[in-house]
């Protein structure tokens, strides 16, 4: 190799072929390109090369190419294309993509799209997505196998090999027999079905009553039955029994993700949806600002508790040493606290009437804690400023109460953000924070004042 030859990363290559607008060169790249790399290849184009990527891609491969990115950045994309070609890709796509696409688009875009559909696949589109996102019936697909059970397995077969295309993308490795208006009789394995007479009946071969999940189950509900059940999918119903999708188990995994992704953006103070780099630099800022303003006030708040008390910390300033410590041990405290209680929220094992059980649950954990570690800080306190009298025991007994503050902030604020109809994820940010921050440093000046003098 010599020195001067150069190696282009993908996404290098991807924008010479759009630029040249070789719409087989470039299906031809994306077919090789390891389903790893796609999104993070496509992350380095701009805005107008990723449109015009999927312009020039087959509606077919622009859909596979979909289902690699995240719902929030494929809508992203879709809204951005003219609706006819928007529409041709939706189409391509499973039903539970479609929803999860068109649920994440304005009404606006979404109806667009839906008129340009085939009548068929529009129709299907508009009953999933009225589910809500993270249940049985958000996730599930309506492309399955369901039969008669009055039917013979012989007749059985002979549909399925004709209609071979059609079928030749579904994943459920089962056959769902219903009866009368579509009600969820049995369920018959394809291998069972293939291995059987010809003449039997799908009702004698079928397993009568099979598990199936409800369309209004929760997520929780959902991992609850994947994790005892070994199932690939499950068969979704109506309360009336009424056979309307398959839930599969990849679908539900990959919700837990996303969801978890959520989670630690919000945790984080991401709260206007999920932010990529690859989106516009005003956005991103807007986004952040709406989290990052609010903490002004909050932080304020926080040291006008310091200037209140400046007296304390010019005469002694050994507190500044052990400020940050104590505030620190007493948002770990309350950290923990909200990870139970948001646990406890997602299992609904709690709910927001529930918090002055929370609370007395908290306190003998926080009482407990708090005395171990105010010993220990009492006593590093004293051996680090033992020119200080009193030092240690104001640092302890500060925290000692502080601790049991924090946690029964930290196990009730979530709650309290739940009935408020906010996200519990964000009782971690600002809120407990600075409130336990608030109480460390009133608690610690308090205690000096008394203990030490000033």
């Amino acid at each position: 190799m010599t020195d001067d030859m150069v190696v282009l990363e993908p996404w290098d290559e991807l924008e010479r072929m759009v630029d040249a607008g070789s719409a087989e060169e470039v299906a031809t790249f994306m077919h090789m390109l390891d389903p790893g790399e796609v999104s993070y290849t496509i992350s380095h184009l701009d805005d107008e090369r990723r449109l015009r990527l999927m312009a020039l891609l087959p509606p077919d491969l622009a859909a596979d190419l979909m289902e690699h990115l995240t719902d929030d950045y494929a809508a992203d994309l879709i809204e951005e294309l003219p609706a006819e070609t928007a529409a041709a890709i939706v189409d391509e796509m499973d039903s539970d993509d479609q929803a999860d696409i068109l649920g994440e688009l304005d009404h606006h875009d979404a109806a667009a799209i839906l008129a340009r559909m085939d009548p068929q696949e529009a129709e299907e589109a508009r009953e999933l997505v009225q589910y809500r996102p993270e249940t049985a019936g958000g996730l599930m697909i309506t492309e399955y196998l369901t039969f008669d059970r009055g039917l013979a397995v012989g007749d059985v077969i002979g549909q399925l090999r004709s209609h071979t295309e059609e079928y030749a993308d579904y994943e459920v490795p089962y056959i769902y027999v219903t009866s009368g208006r579509d009600m969820l009789a049995g369920v018959v394995r394809l291998r069972e079905l293939i291995l059987a007479p010809a003449s039997r009946k799908l009702a004698d071969l079928m397993i009568d009553d099979p598990a199936r999940v409800n369309a209004d189950d929760a997520l929780d509900v959902l991992e609850d039955f994947f994790d005892h059940h070994s199932f690939n999918a499950a068969p979704v119903v109506e309360a009336s029994g009424e056979l309307v999708g398959v839930v599969r188990r990849a679908a539900v995994e990959e919700a837990l993700g996303e969801r978890a992704d959520r989670t630690v953006q919000r945790l984080g103070g991401i709260i206007g949806g999920e932010e990529r780099r690859s989106l516009s630099t005003p956005s991103r800022a807007m986004r952040r600002l709406a989290f990052l303003a609010p903490n002004i006030v909050l932080a304020y708040m926080s040291i006008s508790i310091i200037a209140m008390h400046e007296s304390v910390v010019h005469r002694i300033t050994a507190l500044a040493i052990f400020l940050p410590l104590v505030a620190g041990m007493s948002g770990a405290s309350a950290n923990q606290a909200i990870s139970v209680s948001i646990r406890e929220l997602a299992l609904d094992l709690v709910r927001p009437p529930d918090f002055l059980r929370v609370i007395f649950k908290e306190l003998g954990v926080g009482l407990i804690n708090g005395l171990v570690i105010a010993l220990i800080l009492g006593l590093l306190a004293t051996a680090t400023r033992s020119s200080v009298p009193g030092l240690g025991w104001a640092v302890g007994l500060a925290f000692a109460v502080n601790s049991v503050i924090a946690v029964s902030l930290g196990g009730v604020m979530p709650l309290l953000l739940k009935a408020l109809r906010c996200d519990p994820a964000m009782a971690s940010g600002p809120i407990t924070t600075t409130l336990t921050d608030m109480c460390s440093f009133f608690f610690l000046f308090t205690t000096a004042r008394l203990l030490i003098g000033g």
